[in-house]
């Protein structure tokens, strides 16, 4: 499995608790303020992982 297909799987899966985040945070319910703020937080740690692991495999590929 190549490195880039792994960050592919993470930037979806940020997409996804950024999703959830959104969808927690659409409901009024207080109780669930705690979730949508760590999915908001979870998602956007993903996005900027998978998209600075890309990042990083491409300088990696171009420098050789």
């Amino acid at each position: 499995m190549k490195n880039s297909v792994i960050y592919y799987a993470v930037i979806a899966l940020g997409i996804v608790a950024l999703a959830i985040g959104v969808y927690y945070l659409a409901l009024v319910h207080p109780m669930h303020t705690i979730r949508a703020y760590g999915g908001l937080g979870v998602g956007i740690l993903l996005l900027i992982i998978g998209v600075a692991g890309m990042m990083m495999g491409r300088s990696k590929a171009v420098a050789k």
